[in-house]
């Protein structure tokens, strides 16, 4: 929502996989890069953030994350929960 590059390092083994799932959609937005869990060293994690602090790289990033944004979020997930409750 606010533009930032990220790296991601999705959990394994959490419920539906929604994390990777989540991190491969600004992935392949060119809004993040993804470590698996059972790749992250300091050297890996090093290595991305010094390929990404470049100031284009930066700001390209951080556009590609607008482009996936979702408006109004609160207020879905408020929805969501209120027609749990109703059921």
């Amino acid at each position: 929502m606010l533009g930032k590059p990220s790296i991601l390092i999705p959990l394994p083994n959490v419920s539906h996989n929604h994390q990777q799932y989540n991190a491969e959609v600004l992935k392949n937005v060119g809004a993040a890069r993804i470590i698996k869990n059972d790749e992250l060293t300091a050297n890996r994690l090093n290595d991305e953030i010094i390929g990404i602090l470049g100031k284009d790289s930066l700001e390209e990033m951080g556009n590609a994350a607008k482009t996936v944004k979702v408006d109004n979020v609160e207020d879905k997930i408020y929805d969501e929960i209120k027609k749990l409750i109703k059921g």
